[in-house]
């Protein structure tokens, strides 16, 4: 599986096993169209890049962003085109956006080093293109404008939060009002864990993946968007780790400094790796830490750590739903 968590990446953040890989393009049937609303059109979207004009109703949508087509589809809108996701599914999918899919699937794009191809894009004809979650639209924002009416970022690359990109993608299909919603929706559904989870309340949590290097990182910025997600469970990041030395979002930490896991709450991630998570479990110190020692520690797969690291519309409720209890279990031997 190709590494390619380009978000982090460009931030010195975690290095992730999450790929953007192309499609095998075994559909022939012609990809679902999107079904926006009927809203009042012209829209007109203003971002960091400039601003979109969408003059009518979008018919066929691209999403190039998770967070976007997570969006699109909670609105009950079908691109013709969308990121695929692999390590997940088979098929490119994930558990949380798959049952929203209807009729033909969408085609899944290949994201390289430097973004999408442009001719993949062109192909499918669209008449809206949402780009507020792709890492590189500023590398060929002007290009994607040529084909078709092409949002950005509102802050900066991967700085929006999926509570404004929801509202961009709802405001650009003619869907404010139901955009709106959707985010008090799913917005209260996050805030209901520290009711049916009060054993989260307080508990100091460290959230860490396996490097290339072979280290372990772990996340260290309150800015972070899986910090803040778990701090609106009631968790807290204990000060130790947020005083952690480097730039961006989180800290690489060597053998001897794993004493700084040693939290009321372990959540780790090793990149489906057997190998590597067998290498860390039986290491001495990792394994005589107290939070491993009383069972605090919980070793998430991709398919519970993926939607934790990436909130999306549709992501945060299937955290609630299959990941909390998880964490919650584990909590509860701290207390």
């Amino acid at each position: 599986m190709r590494t390619l968590m380009r978000r982090l990446a460009a931030t010195s953040a975690l290095v992730l096993g999450l790929g953007l890989v192309a499609a095998c393009g075994g559909d022939t049937e012609e990809p679902a169209a999107g079904s926006a609303g009927s809203g009042a059109f012209p829209v007109t979207i203003t971002h960091k890049l400039g601003t979109t004009t969408i003059k009518s109703e979008p018919k066929r949508i691209v999403a190039l962003g998770e967070v976007d087509q997570d969006a699109l589809l909670a609105l009950g809108v079908q691109p013709v085109g969308m990121v695929e996701l692999t390590g997940i599914q088979p098929d490119g999918l994930t558990p949380w956006n798959a049952p929203k899919l209807s009729g033909a699937k969408p085609k899944l794009l290949k994201a390289g080093d430097s973004g999408f191809k442009l001719e993949e894009i062109a192909a499918l004809k669209p008449d809206l293109i949402l780009a507020a979650g792709d890492f590189y639209i500023d590398k060929y924002y002007s290009k994607l404008s040529q084909l078709a009416p092409t949002t950005a970022y509102q802050t900066g690359p991967a700085e929006d939060t999926w509570q404004q990109i929801t509202q961009q993608v709802a405001k650009a299909v003619g869907k404010e009002a139901e955009g709106g919603k959707l985010v008090a929706d799913v917005e209260a559904k996050i805030n209901s864990v520290k009711g049916a989870h009060p054993e989260l309340s307080g508990k100091g949590f460290a959230f860490a993946a396996a490097f290339p290097s072979g280290n372990l990182g772990v996340m260290k910025s309150p800015d972070d968007i899986s910090v803040k997600l778990l701090n609106q469970f009631g968790m807290v990041l204990p000060d130790e780790i947020k005083a952690l030395p480097g730039e961006g979002f989180a800290a690489e930490l060597s053998n001897e400094k794993l004493g700084v896991l040693d939290v009321d709450v372990l959540i780790a991630h090793y990149n489906d790796d057997a190998a590597t998570q067998k290498k860390f479990e039986g290491d001495r110190i990792f394994s005589g830490l107290d939070v491993v020692k009383r069972g605090s520690y919980v070793a998430l797969d991709l398919k519970s750590f993926w939607p934790l690291r990436t909130p999306t519309a549709l992501a945060a409720p299937y955290v609630v739903d299959n990941v909390v209890p998880k964490i919650a279990q584990a909590a509860a031997k701290a207390s």
